[in-house]
């Protein structure tokens, strides 16, 4: 699967609307981290607007 990041809740919700009705997806909004994630079975794709070190951080994948 994909990882994409946005830098704003605007780019998600156009990925979102786009997908809306022909696609298989999971919509989160995390109030902690004050970010929107669109998990698209279709696109077999992770939008989110988590910053990219945070995410790097605590999934280690820079450590390989």
């Amino acid at each position: 699967m994909d990882l994409g990041f946005c830098i704003n809740e605007e780019a998600i919700k156009s990925h979102i609307k786009s997908c809306e009705g022909k696609h298989i997806q999971q919509i989160a909004y995390s109030s902690f981290h004050d970010a929107l994630t669109q998990v698209c079975f279709t696109c077999n794709c992770v939008r989110t607007t988590l910053k990219r070190e945070d995410v790097e951080e605590k999934t280690n994948i820079n450590s390989s």
